[in-house]
């Protein structure tokens, strides 16, 4: 596993800082059409496209699954900005599919399927050692967040529209259900811990998303999770004590 950078304006990657930017702002925001915020990677938050460059390159990553691609904005983005690791995304809406499959025409490392999400996630886990999940599939009545974080036995994930406890931070409620660390608490095996981004960290470039930002949360799932306990710009939650706030 490797060390994390150094996360100032000086000490960061500057070939890495760079290209996620390029790759970043360059990225049309085809999700305007129908998300409350506005589209783009991530919802148009590059502190978390950062935080992914981190994530691949201290576990090592050898995939990338992303649930729910919709109109292909966050698909998009990791299909170009990592075009040696393989891409697979999903949406169970065959318009949605039909638009990023046309949307990636050409790149040879993005997959995009119609399918119910944990099924992918479920196929990923078994191919793959170690995959970063970014769960975002959290649209339709039928809200497949448990079923995909019961399917992964080993990876890193990341799950987008979390709450972080913060006012700034959007997240998802699903009936009584808040995208939350009750949903963690609800896993087969429920992590000890588990990392947000600090809302002050120093990152080397701004968010600009000035509507909705979405909360994420980071966990390890059958990996050592001492490089998330590491990062600078995360905060150790133990599950235990948020469920019980």
């Amino acid at each position: 596993m490797q060390p994390f950078p150094p996360h100032n304006l000086t000490g960061w990657p500057q070939a890495q800082v760079e290209r996620t930017f390029g790759v970043f702002y360059t990225t049309v925001r085809a999700g305007q059409a129908g998300l409350s915020d506005g589209g783009g990677p991530f919802g148009f938050d590059i502190t978390v496209a950062l935080l992914v460059d981190d994530l691949l390159s201290a576990f090592e990553c050898d995939a990338i699954v992303e649930t729910g691609c919709y109109l292909g904005d966050t698909t998009d983005y990791l299909a170009h900005r990592y075009p040696d690791l393989p891409v697979h995304a999903c949406d169970i809406t065959q318009a949605h599919v039909a638009f990023t499959r046309q949307r990636l025409a050409g790149l040879s490392n993005a997959h995009v399927t119609c399918l119910d999400s944990p099924l992918l996630v479920a196929r990923a886990n078994a191919a793959h050692q170690r995959t970063l999940f970014f769960l975002d599939a959290h649209w339709a009545p039928d809200w497949p967040l448990e079923r995909e974080l019961a399917a992964i036995t080993r990876g890193v994930v990341l799950i987008h529209d979390f709450d972080v406890g913060h006012p700034r931070f959007g997240y998802d409620t699903y009936g009584d259900l808040v995208c939350g660390p009750q949903v963690l608490a609800r896993m087969p095996d429920p992590p000890e811990v588990y990392f947000t981004p600090d809302p002050q960290a120093d990152w080397p470039l701004p968010c600009l998303q000035t509507g909705r930002r979405a909360g994420v949360a980071v966990l390890a799932i059958g990996l050592d999770d001492e490089a998330l306990c590491s990062h600078p710009c995360l905060t150790t939650r133990h599950l235990k004590e948020e469920v019980h706030r």
